[in-house]
């Protein structure tokens, strides 16, 4: 130990733990000087009681535990999911930059918020969200992410059967390529998909697309 939250391995690797808001230890961060690719983050979450209006056994049900566990998507009220609630723009933006960890910093955040926009009309925060609007802005968000663009050879392989309109379908073929699609939506065996572009958007595909774009897994929540 070299400070009280700061600890260093045998061979020199440093470990780094920070704690939340009440004064918990509730983060980890490992980075080895051997690989400057090799860099670890952990969140520690406590137990918390699964929804009561989530099926045990639902396709989403691991999407909305994994986001709830880690307080980027929480009940609507009581203990209440509400997963066939439609989000508004505003609140899937909302959730879409603390998905990514952006949330805590105000200045980094709104120059996120303006890229997220980016290339989508007539935003409003009030407006319920469709499908295409939000892959959109996953998208956006991953590419800063990623610092690279879409790669248009791999996302033109995905053939959309339905209409989006024209500034979306880029985004919405780039997230299928990368296997980014809600448990009702599958790519057929000819490359072929409905994404349903401007059906709005409901509480239980927004947990299952932010989880699967940006990795959130959370450990089995064994109940006692």
């Amino acid at each position: 130990m070299i400070h009280p939250l700061l600890f260093e391995d045998s061979e020199g690797s440093k470990v780094a733990f920070k704690k939340n808001s009440a004064g918990e230890i509730a983060y980890f961060h490992y980075n080895s000087p051997k690989s400057l690719d090799f860099v670890a983050d952990a969140q520690r979450f406590n137990n918390k009681p699964p929804f009561d209006d989530v099926p045990q056994k639902g396709n989403y049900r691991s999407h909305i535990d994994n986001l709830h566990a880690l307080n980027i998507m929480g009940a609507k009220t009581g203990n209440l999911f509400k997963p066939m609630d439609i989000m508004t723009q505003g609140e899937f933006a909302d959730t879409l930059l603390l998905a990514y960890g952006w949330n805590g910093f105000p200045d980094d955040s709104k120059e996120a918020r303006e890229k997220v926009m980016k290339g989508i009309p007539g935003y409003d925060r009030a407006t319920p969200i469709t499908r295409q609007v939000a892959a959109t802005m996953i998208q956006n968000l991953k590419q800063i992410h990623d610092m690279k663009p879409i790669q248009p050879d791999k996302a033109i392989k995905v053939k959309l059967l339905d209409a989006a309109d024209d500034w979306a379908i880029q985004s919405i073929q780039a997230l299928a390529s990368q296997g980014i699609l809600d448990p009702d939506t599958s790519i057929n065996a000819d490359g072929s998909i409905t994404f349903r572009p401007k059906d709005l958007l409901l509480r239980q595909e927004a947990s299952a697309l932010l989880a699967l774009a940006f990795g959130y897994h959370a450990l089995p929540n064994k109940q006692q």
